[in-house]
């Protein structure tokens, strides 16, 4: 017990050794005894994470923080490429740009060389003898000779099939009024063969001179003059009319003076662009049947159909209701009627002949001829009226009906 005691410091040396460490104690006597229960009791300080080093291990407790992705839609910084990949993919694409484009830069050199000595070749060509022009073969026409298709053409001595003005030759056969197109052919080695395509007439007209005649062709073009060679027993009318219909065109007669036809210009005057409204506005199948018109005046038009049938058509309007009354006249007076007045669709006027025997009519002017004395009169007074659309009139033959009034 006493070693004990020697080894257990006293609490006065024990407070001794415990001031000499301690620069700062609190200032309280050193003669006042320090004894267990008297100590100031320490408030615990905050509790400090303590500065683990690289050996030293995380708690086994302590809980992982999960990490967090990055979303794909924040913005990135800069242009530059997130991964590897993306750069190499980046230079590729810029390699095969590279490359494009020097292929196309060769590919154009190679071309221009190309077109280059083709250029040379065939100005060389051009001016050899080797495809100069010997032969023209140009194909006539019915109003367009071969020595006028030559002519017009104008083809120097010297040119070749290589250096020809094809353009220049089309331009020049334009010029005569009956060529509608051109075609022009190179046959290797030395031949060029040119034909043309000519213009539909579509009628003749006859001047108010009744001497003379004009063609009038597609697009309303004056075509050229036509002499009227009348004998004894026809008239100027019954003579173009021959010549319309073998042809396959319209008669056109009673033209004022004012239509003045120039060979190659196109057609203004208003009776013949009121002849063209009929014709248009009509359906084709009545336009068919239509063999001649009479125009006097834009307001005093009258055509002649198959049958002989004069129908006074007045100004070019309400074109489709006139030929609809027409139509339902002829339907209900088959082989009957002479003369209709459509000038006022809602009010038309008709005549017709209370006769079995009648046959269709002939010439420009629509006559009728019949059998009999009774009809044939009624038939002169028919062509006594044609060109005179403004009154009915009545015939001078008892049978014959007059129906409305203008």
């Amino acid at each position: 017990m006493a070693s004990d005691d020697r080894r257990r410091p006293t609490a006065r040396k024990a407070t001794q050794r415990s001031t000499q460490g301690r620069s700062t104690r609190s200032s309280r006597p050193s003669s006042t005894p320090r004894t267990r229960s008297s100590r100031p009791v320490r408030q615990p300080a905050a509790k400090r994470t303590p500065r683990m080093s690289k050996a030293t291990p995380k708690p086994a407790s302590a809980p992982k923080v999960p990490q967090v992705k990055r979303s794909a839609s924040r913005p990135q910084r800069g242009t530059r490429p997130q991964s590897g990949r993306e750069a190499r993919e980046a230079r590729a694409r810029q390699v095969r740009t590279a490359d494009a484009m020097g292929i196309a830069l060769r590919v154009v050199v190679v071309v221009a060389i190309v077109a280059a000595v083709l250029g040379v070749a065939l100005l060389v060509l051009s001016n050899t003898s080797t495809f100069q022009i010997t032969s023209i073969d140009a194909v006539a026409t019915d109003h367009v000779s071969a020595e006028d298709i030559q002519k017009l053409a104008n083809v120097e001595e010297g040119t070749t099939l290589l250096n020809v003005d094809t353009n220049a030759i089309t331009q020049s056969l334009m010029k005569n009024p009956w060529v509608a197109s051109v075609s022009v052919e190179r046959e290797f080695p030395d031949k060029l063969k040119i034909s043309v395509t000519e213009r539909t007439v579509e009628a003749v007209v006859v001047m108010s001179s009744r001497s003379v005649a004009w063609y009038l062709g597609e697009g309303e073009v004056w075509l050229e003059p036509m002499n009227l060679d009348v004998t004894d027993g026809q008239s100027a009318d019954d003579v173009a009319l021959e010549k319309a219909t073998s042809i396959g065109a319209i008669l056109i007669t009673g033209v004022p003076a004012t239509v003045d036809p120039v060979a190659g210009s196109k057609a203004t005057d208003d009776v013949i662009a009121a002849v063209r409204s009929y014709l248009d506005g009509f359906s084709s199948d009545f336009a068919s049947q239509i063999v001649s018109f009479t125009a006097p005046s834009e307001a005093s038009l009258s055509c002649v159909l198959e049958s002989g049938v004069e129908v006074s058509l007045g100004s070019p309007t309400d074109i489709s209701s006139k030929e609809e009354v027409v139509k339902s006249l002829l339907a209900e007076y088959p082989d009957e009627l002479t003369y209709i007045n459509v000038r006022v669709p809602s009010s038309p006027s008709y005549r017709k002949i209370d006769s079995t025997n009648v046959t269709a009519g002939t010439g420009a002017v629509g006559t009728s001829t019949t059998g009999d004395a009774a009809s044939s009169t009624s038939s002169t007074g028919t062509s006594q009226t044609t060109g005179s659309s403004n009154t009915t009139g009545s015939s001078t033959d008892s049978s014959t009906t007059t129906t409305g009034t203008n």
